[in-house]
């Protein structure tokens, strides 16, 4: 359960790190929310992906107290729905990236949403 938890804080980590990238104005539109803004997204776009950016971190984190390195802040009933609930988050992550119109999005996040998944479930299971 510990490495399964570690392996989803190294995977949080690396999309909020290419989320950042987006918000810098990396061009790397057409692997991220559908693939319809080729090369570098627009502002609005670029703020979506700073919240993203965040939503990702604050996910490493649950992870990493789940591993004992970071104290939980949460008590142990409502630890384990936020545990499912982030199992639930992938499973509609996976989905919606698997029906993305952009093949470069698909074949980028589908691999990393099923590695996410299969941890989850054991983290959640833990």
């Amino acid at each position: 359960m510990i490495a399964a938890a570690f392996v989803l804080v190294v995977v949080q980590t690396c999309v909020a790190l290419f989320q950042l990238a987006l918000v810098l104005g990396a061009p790397m539109g057409e692997y991220t929310l559908g693939g319809q803004n080729p090369g570098k997204l627009p502002r609005n776009l670029r703020i979506a992906s700073a919240v993203s950016m965040l939503v990702n971190l604050a996910i490493a984190g649950h992870y990493l107290a789940q591993t004992g390195s970071l104290t939980t802040l949460l008590p142990s009933d409502l630890n384990q729905i936020a545990n499912w609930s982030l199992e639930c988050f992938n499973v509609v992550g996976l989905v919606m990236n698997s029906i993305s119109r952009s093949k470069k999005e698909r074949q980028m996040w589908v691999p990393v949403l099923l590695l996410s998944l299969a941890c989850s479930v054991i983290v959640a299971l833990g």
